[in-house]
């Protein structure tokens, strides 16, 4: 029973985390549009949004960081590539959106440190994410001889 309580936690921790990602970037392409257009970026809501979001995305992580271990996946190499795939198209939209923050209109922009922070917050709780997708569907594809089928 505590088996099949931890993978539904599990998982739920992982929905929390692509919820998450999905939040950055419904939230962060209005941004990227605004800041490629050379126009103002994010206001203060969007700043509260994103700290919140990390914050639910690093428990999430952290929490299904300590389960994944110790429990077991069936082998499928379909699914496994997916999660992978997913994982990394993660890490593409807001790299792009690091790279016009910082590279392309540093110049223009008016730097806060909080506001780099959050940046910086946003950058590694997708990393995170990413790093779980990555290593979840590498246990998919390798599979576990003693997982049970559900």
């Amino acid at each position: 029973m505590n088996s099949s309580r931890n993978r539904i936690l599990f998982w739920c921790l992982i929905a929390a985390e692509a919820a998450g990602s999905q939040a950055i970037l419904w939230n962060g392409i209005p941004i990227y549009r605004r800041l490629s257009a050379g126009t103002e970026g994010a206001g203060p809501k969007n700043f509260v949004l994103a700290a919140i979001v990390v914050i639910v995305m690093q428990v999430a992580h952290w929490v299904a960081f300590r389960l994944r271990p110790q429990l077991r996946f069936r082998r499928n190499v379909f699914l496994g590539y997916v999660l992978v795939f997913i994982g990394e198209l993660s890490m593409f939209f807001i790299n792009a959106l690091a790279v016009v923050i910082l590279i392309d209109r540093a110049a223009e922009l008016d730097f806060v440190l909080w506001k780099v922070l959050i940046l910086v917050a946003l950058l590694f709780a997708i990393f995170s994410h990413k790093y779980q997708l990555s290593k979840l569907g590498d246990s998919i594809i390798e599979g576990q001889p003693d997982a049970v089928a559900k």
